[in-house]
């Protein structure tokens, strides 16, 4: 089941985000065949599954049956099939399961980062330096996963302080700059500043400062250099929404005029929620809060001990789509789901695992049915205790 997760994952990372219908319902296959092996059938919580059949029903309603079968019309319902599979797969992982995701996301990041920085290095040598994007076809996509993928490896770092694991975290550091991505320069550093505060000597920090002042220089040139329009695009989404506040304008039917002189023809507000009032009104907003909200409630488990780094993690992911479209992209889409659903729910008991420690040797020897219901009154050594 775990394989089977990672590799819809890998799919989906190394085919420009996995966003061809092709790939989405590849990577849906894969997802619903890692369900069926691993046997991770949904929980029974009516409430959740009504809202959510509700949404999907909207989707379709509101997209393909209104603006016709088109895969602008079906990524959104897709996506939320998929990103739903994932959770449900991945929060009846048990504890190693976990592990081994959490493993090869972190191994997928590194492999991306490997790629940008070579592809940096040869488009300097050849034409000059541009931004990287690796396999997943957008830069700023990659920069995200990136920052959260270091996220994972600073997590393993803590937990077991290997070399490996700190030049992995270096790559991936690397690679972040080289994507140009401005939000996820500022994320990094804002993360980069507090886990060098907090867990590293000074030679660590110095180095932090540095990489923290390479990546201000490439945002702040960025910044000066192209042109900025996503406040003014924002402000259009706005005014779509109020033109058609319930049911909005359907997918795939709306282009934002450039903001800017030089910018670029979009279709997408760049911020997620305002996308979602364009596209499916405050019908579609609302029915997808109301899913979010509930799943959060029926998380699962007692988390007494909430993992922070994998909240962070998915916070960060989370925040990307506030700046740009990359969830819409499907392989941000599954990374999202899974580490969301690894840091809002508790790993489920090991297959093996049991309740007590029956049997174990007491006395020398392996309890029996009259010693086993006296065994635990024995005192250390297996001696009987005086009367």
């Amino acid at each position: 089941m775990t394989y089977l997760t990672l590799g819809a994952l890998a799919w989906a990372v190394s085919t420009h985000g996995g966003t061809s219908l092709r790939d989405i319902l590849l990577v849906i296959g894969m997802l619903l065949v890692a369900m069926i092996v691993g046997r991770a059938w949904p929980r029974r919580n009516l409430a959740i599954w009504v809202a959510l059949t509700a949404l999907l029903g909207w989707l379709i309603i509101d997209g393909p049956i209104r603006s016709g079968l088109s895969l602008e019309a079906v990524r959104v319902p897709l996506l939320v099939v998929a990103a739903t599979i994932a959770v449900v797969v991945v929060r009846h992982m048990d504890a190693s399961q976990r592990e081994v995701l959490v493993t090869g996301i972190i191994v997928l990041g590194l492999l991306q980062a490997v790629i940008a920085l070579g592809q940096l290095v040869v488009s300097t040598l050849s034409t000059g330096p541009s931004r990287a994007d690796a396999l997943l076809g957008s830069p700023d996509a990659l920069g995200m996963l990136l920052v959260a993928t270091s996220i994972l490896t600073a997590r393993e770092i803590n937990r077991r302080n290997g070399r490996l694991t700190v030049v992995a975290l270096l790559v991936q550091a690397m690679a972040v700059l080289a994507t140009g991505s401005r939000a996820a320069i500022v994320a990094g550093s804002i993360l980069a500043i507090a886990f060098a505060a907090t867990r590293l000597a000074w030679r660590g920090r110095l180095l932090v400062v540095a990489a923290v002042g390479i990546g201000s220089s490439v945002a702040a040139w960025r910044t000066f250099t192209e042109p900025q329009d996503r406040p003014l695009i924002w402000l259009q989404a706005v005014q779509m929404i109020a033109a058609r506040p319930l049911i909005g304008a359907g997918p795939g039917a709306v282009v934002y005029a450039p903001a800017v002189v030089g910018a670029p023809i979009t279709t997408h507000a760049h911020n997620e929620p305002l996308q979602w009032g364009v596209e499916y009104g405050l019908v579609g907003v609302g029915l997808a809060l109301i899913v979010l909200v509930m799943a959060v409630r029926a998380r699962g488990g007692t988390h007494i001990r909430p993992d922070r780094w994998l909240q962070a993690a998915a916070a960060v992911l989370i925040v990307a789509g506030l700046t740009d479209f990359t969830l819409r992209i499907t392989a941000m889409t599954l990374v999202v789901a899974a580490i969301v659903a690894l840091a809002l729910s508790d790993p489920n008991p090991a297959p093996h695992a049991k309740s007590d420690a029956w049997p174990v040797p007491i006395a020398g020897r392996w309890p029996t049915r009259r010693t086993a219901a006296s065994g635990a009154a024995r005192a250390p050594g297996g001696a009987r205790p005086c009367r």
